[in-house]
């Protein structure tokens, strides 16, 4: 009974395996998201580590991170940069502007006020497609952006989701922040389950190239 209950392949012991893990990462995430501009890079391999390693058992949680995290830091800096100063932009001409809308009650007003909304959507739903993409193919930039926003157009209510998946995290963070040490990993999780069914489908010609595909496990 002992020896079923200690054993290191108990579901029990799996799970708790699973937390420590996702721990782990959201610390080491964290710890890369210092600099700000590496952001980007840090939060594709965070996804890819967890993907790869905490769903599918490929390898060790950390050593996948910093694998990941150093083939792309070049492109997640340029897109973490790109990303920032939209959002700077954004925050100086579109949030005041909404909030000035928030007052008006004709049909105009709620018209350009769903089309800040939808924005803004595009802001937080492009890195949700673009990191993962990022963390797996080693293509150029601007073909990544094409096949993420293709991928958010096409997958809206998927996109839609992760956005209220992130501002959660947010929340929780904002809330309680040494919660930092389980949420990043926790949503990149969370995140995997919503985006990988859709992923998976744009990455099988990677299978004909003789590639590793343990995304397609």
């Amino acid at each position: 009974m002992l020896k079923a209950i200690f054993n290191p392949e108990n579901a029990v012991f799996c799970v708790i395996n699973k937390i420590l893990d996702l721990m782990m990462l959201s610390l080491v995430w964290v710890l890369c998201c210092i600099p700000v501009v590496t952001a980007g890079a840090s939060s594709a391999a965070l996804y890819h580590a967890v993907v790869k390693s905490v769903r599918r058992q490929r390898g060790y949680p950390v050593r996948e991170f910093w694998k990941s995290f150093r083939a792309n830091l070049r492109k997640g800096i340029l897109i973490q940069v790109i990303w920032m100063l939209f959002a700077a932009m954004m925050f100086v001409s579109d949030l005041p502007l909404a909030a000035a809308l928030l007052n008006g009650e004709g049909i105009p007003d709620k018209v350009l006020l769903s089309l800040l909304v939808l924005k803004a959507v595009f802001l937080v739903g492009m890195p949700c497609w673009l990191y993962p993409l990022l963390s797996r193919f080693e293509e150029r930039l601007l073909k990544l952006a094409e096949a993420a926003l293709s991928l958010l157009i096409r997958c809206l209510p998927l996109t839609l989701l992760s956005v209220v998946l992130l501002s959660g995290a947010l929340l929780l963070l904002v809330w309680e922040p040494l919660l930092v040490a389980a949420v990043p990993g926790i949503t990149a999780l969370l995140l995997s389950l919503v985006l990988e069914p859709s992923l998976r489908k744009v990455t099988r010609l990677e299978e004909a190239q003789g590639a590793d595909t343990w995304y397609l496990a």
